[in-house]
């Protein structure tokens, strides 16, 4: 994963000291990589302990590790340290691609890392037991449910994406016992999604939050969790842009493995589906 993206990404949760360690970093780019942890917590006005600490914290076993794990980061972007830098008003569309993909590749990484693959199988299986699931999401995270929608429904699911709560509610009770629930929220604590949540969990539906916060009211709600990245200590856009992308990465994941474990039937409901909207297009062309 990218040290110097996790640094920003944890900033907002790091100690006085230790954003004082990570901006001493970010104003010395590659030259820190020359210091031991004696000069460094010198310079900073620091100790050497606290720049073990700091090292753990972002994940690395101490502060040599640290220094490995940056100069990989610094090497992969040697040409152009900016594109860690948050988008400014000084943009190309070339430097706006290189941010992105900067910021791509280490959501991929990092999601891989802390989406377990038991909890993949696990709803998996959940989602093989039920005949309809119920999804919900609000604002970007309605964007999810409705890739949820109409991924499943594609290969013979049956799925409702309803935004008003109290039908999809009045739907669900019905269909209770054979029904499994989504629930979507970046950070787990979506007011419409968790007062849903807290009813479905009254009624022993089976639910799966997709969050990137396990500890959320959500998350603790849930009786699985898939767990995407928040990116929310990136400033501006780019923070919804990865979190947005994070959570479809994650449904991505979820579908191809409920395909592959179900390989024939869904390839078969995939080619009835795409004949009939290929029909449906030479029936009304012009």
């Amino acid at each position: 994963m990218d040290t110097l993206l996790i640094m920003r990404e944890r900033y907002k949760r790091l100690t006085a000291v230790e954003r004082r360690i990570a901006d001493y970093i970010f104003e010395s780019g590659e030259s820190i990589l020359e210091k031991s942890a004696q000069e460094v917590s010198k310079e900073i006005g620091s100790s050497s302990a606290a720049l073990v600490r700091f090292s753990r914290k972002l994940g690395y076993d101490g502060f040599s590790q640290f220094k490995q794990k940056l100069s990989a980061a610094y090497a992969i972007h040697a040409d152009n340290e900016r594109d860690y830098e948050e988008v400014s008003d000084a943009e190309t569309p070339l430097s706006i691609k290189n941010k992105l993909k900067v910021r791509i590749n280490h959501m991929v990484e990092t999601t891989n890392t802390s989406l377990s693959d038991e909890a993949v199988m696990s709803v998996v299986s959940c989602l093989d037991k039920v005949e309809v699931i119920f999804v919900f999401g609000i604002g970007a995270s309605a964007i999810v449910a409705q890739d949820i929608f109409q991924k499943f429904s594609r290969i013979g699911k049956q799925v409702y994406f309803i935004q008003d709560t109290h039908q999809l509610i009045t739907f669900l009770a019905i269909q209770k016992n054979q029904a499994a629930f989504i629930g979507i929220s970046m950070k787990g604590e979506t007011k419409e999604v968790v007062e849903l949540a807290s009813v479905i969990k009254s009624m022993k539906v089976p639910m799966i939050a997709i969050t990137s916060n396990e500890n959320s009211t959500l998350g603790q709600l849930s009786d699985y969790v898939l767990h995407s990245i928040s990116g929310e200590a990136f400033q501006m856009r780019t923070a919804a842009t990865m979190s947005l992308m994070a959570q479809l990465y994650v449904v991505d994941i979820l579908f191809y493995m409920y395909v592959s474990e179900h390989f024939d039937q869904s390839y078969q409901n995939l080619q009835k589906t795409s004949q009939a909207i290929q029909q449906l297009g030479e029936d009304f062309s012009f």
